[in-house]
């Protein structure tokens, strides 16, 4: 999983660098780097976190059965 994710952050920042590096216009770029940074840290972030969060508390409360 780990990798997965480090791959995944390599290919959004190689993806900027090109982008900006690239002769689209610089309006443009800012506009998707925006977006992309908005849904980086208002949607998924806070997922993840929550996911996370999930996780620790399932594995620290156990097991429980319902009977």
């Amino acid at each position: 999983m780990r990798l997965y994710v480090i791959f995944l952050i390599t290919l959004i920042i190689g993806g900027h660098i090109a982008m900006w590096t690239s002769d689209m216009p610089r309006d443009l770029a800012l506009r998707l780097t925006l977006i992309n940074a908005a849904g980086w840290g208002v949607i998924l972030i806070p997922a993840w976190l929550v996911s996370k969060w999930a996780a620790a508390h399932q594995r620290r409360s156990g097991p429980q059965s319902r009977t």
